[in-house]
């Protein structure tokens, strides 16, 4: 009796604050919360997209997210923060030579972002996605001439493994379906991405590692919640076989059929060895991405993962970049 109400309070928790978006960051900037940059191009011919050039001539492997001085700055992933001078400490750049470097944890290990001109309210620490730690400076305090026409800005840079990647669809318009299995925060796959799986009728999908969980005040481990990785609707369960007399049967024989809506329209989802929610019965209902909808299966014959097949207009399709957070960026599929 004392399990079942723990799962339940996880459960609960769970409904409400649900599953961070995998690869998807926070506001940025005050009240900017889709993380718009800059124009493009600005009053003096520069640009705020990645790898365009700047006031200085300069090309920059960055983004200018627009934000008025003094507005407040949040930390776009969790992680480790610390002071950072953009403009390498030069005595006649001073003002605006504050910024910040946050390297990533949790789902973003791996990851640094280096955000400037920005005040800090503190100098070091933990922090989460989301955190207020500083406002925004004046970048171009130290330039008298042009520049105070080109709209206020803060620039962001994005490493992984300490190489400079494009930021923007991490910031912007971000599709990577968000963690999908509770004990796995980065999707870690099982093989090969994108692989056909006998055990699921020969589908072609992704098998996503999903071990039991170990809760510190349980005696036994529990099944992990599943994360729904696109806003839709869920359609009904999947049974792959039936025994002799057309039945459904078997512990093992389970899954979830998601249609999506919104940004996801189009889209079908297939998640085997899951096993869905109570309250959310055999008919339609509507759910949002990150939502837990399901929970892994625990037979005896259970993987420890679940895997997934996903359908754009009726057709497999390959998105392993936004399973995985390599790329927040919708692919174009081919028109049939």
């Amino acid at each position: 009796m004392k399990s079942r109400v723990f799962h339940l309070l996880i459960l609960i928790v769970a409904l409400f604050v649900g599953a961070d978006a995998l690869g998807c960051m926070k506001k940025v900037c005050g009240n900017n919360a889709q993380n718009e940059f800059r124009r493009c191009p600005d009053t003096d011919g520069s640009c705020g997209n990645y790898h365009t050039e700047r006031s200085s001539g300069e090309i920059i492997d960055g983004v200018d997210v627009r934000c008025h001085v003094g507005e407040p700055i949040y930390a776009p992933i969790e992680g480790e923060m610390y002071f950072w001078r953009p403009f390498g400490n030069k005595r006649e750049k001073s003002c605006a030579d504050h910024g910040v470097r946050i390297e990533g944890t949790g789902q973003w290990q791996g990851y640094a972002v280096h955000i400037s001109s920005v005040k800090l309210s503190f100098y070091g620490g933990h922090v989460e996605a989301g955190d207020e730690i500083g406002e925004a400076l004046n970048r171009y305090c130290f330039n008298d001439r042009g520049q105070h026409d080109v709209e206020p800005h803060v620039e962001i840079k994005l490493y992984k493994e300490g190489k400079l990647i494009d930021p923007t669809h991490h910031l912007q318009n971000c599709m990577c379906t968000g963690q999908i299995c509770e004990s796995n925060s980065r999707n870690t796959l099982l093989g090969d991405p994108f692989k056909t799986d006998k055990r699921f009728n020969g589908v072609r999908g992704w098998d996503i590692e999903c071990q039991m969980i170990n809760d510190d005040n349980e005696d036994s481990p529990r099944v992990p919640m599943i994360y729904s990785p696109i806003a839709g609707e869920t359609v009904g369960r999947i049974r792959l076989f039936t025994d002799g007399n057309g039945a459904y049967t078997g512990c093992d024989n389970d899954g979830i059929f998601i249609v999506g809506i919104d940004d996801w329209l189009g889209f079908e989802v297939r998640l085997y060895n899951v096993k869905a929610r109570a309250d959310i019965g055999f008919g339609r209902k509507r759910i949002v991405q990150g939502e837990p909808i399901a929970t892994r299966l625990d037979c005896d014959n259970s993987p420890d993962s679940v895997f997934l097949e996903v359908r754009f207009e009726g057709r497999v399709v390959n998105i392993t970049d936004i399973i995985t957070a390599d790329n927040c960026k919708m692919p174009n599929f081919p028109v049939f």
